[in-house]
């Protein structure tokens, strides 16, 4: 009985200890260990409550900086505050961020992190501005090839707005792993800013060629997804495919890429449940045939469409770069989609697939490659074993000429400018996503 005494003595005088040190920001007895976020993918909280669930706002898709065979990215992060804008494709009443540190080999070291609304330029609202925390601690080293979620902060979001998310980088850090077209401008400066109103910049990104330059960026490095706890039956569609997805060529800061158009248009469905559509595009990737630009669309499929929270629909546009570059034969895409589609079917997800845009007059112009591009868009327009088709092909076609783009809505006659994205998402039935009586 004696030693029984003693011990909850002992317990009672360090929990006192403890409270005193919280009480004064005097240091606790004993300090606790970093967090470290180990290689693999994040792992899901979980449902903080019914009715309730973490679901994505906003998340691009990372690949390595070499791309192509070429060197996209050299940038160096060394102590320095990297404020990024996310457009949010879904509103909720808390928020959490994932970091990635993939496709690198030294680790992530975060001196601080924070998530604010953006009101304009590289400002926020500071009355909404939030410490970023992991697993209660302000700092955090995550290991090559590892990701990791903050914890959640409470943070009234609204679909459609600019959330800010600001990173310091103490020491030095070379990122081998982005995503390049961020199609937004973020700020870069000196020291700890996290929690600053407003960083100072410089001019906006000049130049489409994936580095940014002076105190602003316009590609995404260090993070990866926004999530907002929002209503358990909200519906995600999933925009698979590559820079035409992406957004490529279209203005920057205009959020005009095609998924965009559609988020916007489809904030709610018919049924008033909410909608987010987000854009796993990435420029150069292929679906099937090579990983010369990050994994292909068949190779990411688990990670950026089957394990993504409340997905019911997806739309694949993808394939003009495995023709392009691989001169692939119809039946390998084909036979790809087709694999790609049942595993959809599987997991109950609803499949549209897009017809791949026209090529003549661009580096990609060959007499085979426009027949490969001709014989896959029929077997897709024939619609056979999938859920609908999405004729892009035929909104910005030349009237003039079937196979090319029409020159208004293009500059390179493969991407799309920020008028040609808009028709193309404007072009989509919304009836497609209506739930299923």
């Amino acid at each position: 009985m004696r030693r029984q005494r003693a011990r909850v003595t002992v317990l009672v005088l360090f929990v006192s200890a403890l409270a005193l040190a919280r009480a004064t920001g005097t240091s606790a007895p004993e300090a606790a260990a970093p967090i470290q976020a180990q290689r693999g993918p994040a792992r899901a909280a979980e449902a903080p409550g019914r009715g309730t669930r973490w679901i994505d706002a906003w998340a691009v898709s990372y690949t390595p900086t070499i791309v192509n065979g070429t060197l996209q990215s050299s940038r160096i992060f060394e102590n320095q505050t990297l404020r990024l804008s996310v457009f949010t494709k879904l509103g909720g009443t808390q928020a959490r961020v994932k970091f990635k540190n993939k496709y690198t080999n030294v680790p992530l070291a975060i001196g601080g992190a924070h998530v604010a609304l953006r009101s304009t330029g590289a400002s926020i609202d500071p009355a909404t501005d939030r410490a970023l925390t992991f697993g209660g601690q302000t700092t955090v080293t995550i290991q090559p090839g590892a990701e990791m979620w903050s914890d959640p902060v409470p943070l009234a979001v609204r679909q459609h707005t600019d959330v800010a998310i600001s990173v310091f980088i103490p020491g030095s850090y070379l990122p081998t792993g982005f995503h390049r077209t961020g199609l937004k401008t973020g700020y870069l400066g000196p020291g700890d800013q996290t929690g600053a109103a407003s960083i100072s910049s410089g001019a906006p990104p000049a130049a489409r060629d994936g580095r940014g330059g002076g105190d602003t960026i316009d590609q995404v490095y260090l993070v990866s997804g926004l999530q907002v706890l929002a209503p358990a039956d909200t519906r995600v569609i999933v925009a698979l495919g590559d820079s035409i997805t992406d957004g490529a060529a279209s203005d920057t800061d205009a959020n005009g890429s095609w998924p965009d158009v559609l988020s916007r248009r489809l904030a709610t469905s018919s049924d008033g449940v909410g909608v987010a559509v987000i854009n796993m595009g990435i420029g150069s990737n292929r679906f099937v045939s090579a990983s010369r630009a990050g994994p292909t669309g068949t190779e990411r499929f688990e990670e950026d469409v089957l394990e993504r929270p409340n997905v019911t629909h997806l739309i694949i546009m993808e394939g003009i770069n495995d023709i392009s570059y691989e001169h692939v034969a119809p039946t390998v895409l084909i036979d790809a989609y087709e694999a790609a589609i049942a595993r959809a079917h599987a997991r109950g997800i609803k499949v549209f697939i897009a017809t791949l845009l026209p090529i003549q007059n661009s580096v990609k112009d060959s007499p085979a490659n426009i027949a490969t591009q001709q014989a896959v868009n029929a077997w897709i327009r024939a619609g056979r074993g999938f859920d609908g088709v999405i004729d892009f092909e035929k909104v910005v076609q030349d009237p003039q000429n079937l196979l090319r783009i029409r020159a208004d809505l293009t500059a390179d006659f493969v991407h799309p400018n920020t008028l040609g994205y808009r028709l193309m998402g404007e072009s989509i039935d919304l009836k497609l996503f209506e739930k299923s009586r």
